[in-house]
């Protein structure tokens, strides 16, 4: 029955997520993040696609989190961006965050030709991790973080062009 609760909450986020239809600019007001994200990593636990977790928190150096749903459309646009300028995010580990399986999250990286880089990693968390460490989001919603600090953030589908030039 858990399982069937995490299923329908993460299936009404996606389509909400996903069905917002604007453009969205950076966020500079930082004050409706919870202050988990405000300032610095989020205490997030995710699971990487070889089994081996982490905490967000405990990220080094220049980090970008994805926060996306494989079958989201504008994640999909999202994704398909990062990987035509995957040269603006060199100096960046990247991290792919979703709810979805493990295979969900293999054949999106494979698809978007993302799998074969080694700063790019994929990983799961629950809906319930995300709520707690970001609040109610957009998919996709991209975080940039320097040394642990939370550089820009950008809540739904952004133009890779706003994106890049706060790399």
């Amino acid at each position: 029955m858990k399982n069937i609760s995490i299923l329908l909450i993460t299936g009404m986020l996606t389509v909400a997520a996903c069905n917002k239809q604007q453009e969205h600019k950076p966020e500079t007001d930082l004050s409706t993040t919870p202050a988990v994200a405000k300032n610095e990593l989020p205490a997030m636990h995710i699971t990487l696609l070889d089994s081996s977790q982490l905490s967000a928190r405990d990220l080094h150096g220049k980090n970008v989190i994805v926060m996306f749903q494989p079958d989201c459309d504008h994640c999909q646009r999202e994704a398909k961006q990062i990987q035509e300028n995957i040269t603006a995010f060199e100096t960046y580990q990247v991290y792919f965050v979703s709810s979805a399986t493990g295979e969900e999250l293999k054949k999106f990286a494979s698809e978007y030709k993302l799998d074969s880089y080694s700063h790019i990693h994929f990983g799961s968390t629950t809906v319930e991790e995300i709520i707690s460490s970001l609040g109610q989001i957009d998919a996709p919603s991209v975080y940039i973080y320097d040394n642990g600090k939370l550089k820009q953030k950008f809540n739904g589908e952004t133009d890779i062009a706003e994106i890049t030039k706060h790399l």
